[in-house]
């Protein structure tokens, strides 16, 4: 495959989110517009029933670098982010969340350390200073930081579960990566081959539009997704 050395994909993996969808290409568009970067974006929806990859469809015209998948019969974050990356040739690789909890302006600053070659890969994080998560209420912020620090054996990122991250396509290029679960910046920065990640400060804020995807399906799979990487780390397969 060839790669185009500076430009830049941006993996939007979307499920019943057609009302943010639009604010949220609007606004990254525009961020790459207003800062001279070669970015396209790819949504990948599941077959939404609100029929999020229609509005996606729709708004082909209006954006010339949008490709839109629609995905039947196959359901998931990590999968779907998956299948959005071998859709691209770019050098560059990135995901955000299309709930609109992740600041599109903050994308010049995760791309700089990667296009001045100080990083491979670069994390919008909640845990590191002017990092934040808004107005959480306290047991989201306790389950949020219960979740990381049971990873703090794989990683040293503050936030590896963040879901806003963009890498060189080296990171990932032969190396396996599991589809199941829902936090694929995890499982990258266990798997991944890479010198230096950096995290860049986000401030995380609650959806507006539809519902949050965590339910307890979710946690049963991170659960079982962490212990299989803690395997992958002592085993080394």
């Amino acid at each position: 495959m060839m790669t185009r050395e500076m430009d830049i994909t941006l993996v939007i993996p979307t499920y019943n989110e057609s009302d943010n969808l639009p604010i949220l290409l609007e606004r990254v568009f525009g961020v790459f517009r207003d800062s001279g970067l070669d970015g396209r974006v790819i949504v990948v929806d599941d077959d939404s029933p609100d029929g999020t990859w229609k509005t996606a469809e729709g708004l082909r015209n209006k954006y010339a670098g949008l490709e839109v998948l629609r995905r039947v019969n196959k359901r998931g974050l990590s999968s779907a982010v998956l299948d959005g990356f071998g859709m691209s040739e770019s050098a560059i690789l990135g995901v955000m969340d299309a709930d609109l909890s992740h600041p599109p302006e903050k994308i010049p600053e995760l791309l700089a350390p990667i296009l001045k070659g100080e990083a491979d890969m670069a994390v919008g994080s909640r845990y590191v200073e002017s990092g934040g998560t808004g107005d959480w209420a306290l047991r989201r912020k306790i389950s949020s930081r219960i979740a990381s620090l049971a990873v703090i054996g794989l990683t040293n990122v503050k936030d590896p579960m963040s879901g806003f991250f963009f890498l060189r396509r080296g990171v990932i290029k032969d190396v396996r990566l599991s589809p199941k679960g829902f936090k694929i910046a995890l499982e990258i920065l266990v798997r991944g081959k890479y010198d230096r990640v950096v995290e860049v400060p986000i401030i995380f804020q609650d959806r507006i539009y539809g519902e949050t995807k965590l339910n307890s399906g979710v946690i049963f799979d991170y659960i079982c997704h962490i212990m299989k990487l803690y395997t992958y780390k002592i085993m080394g397969s």
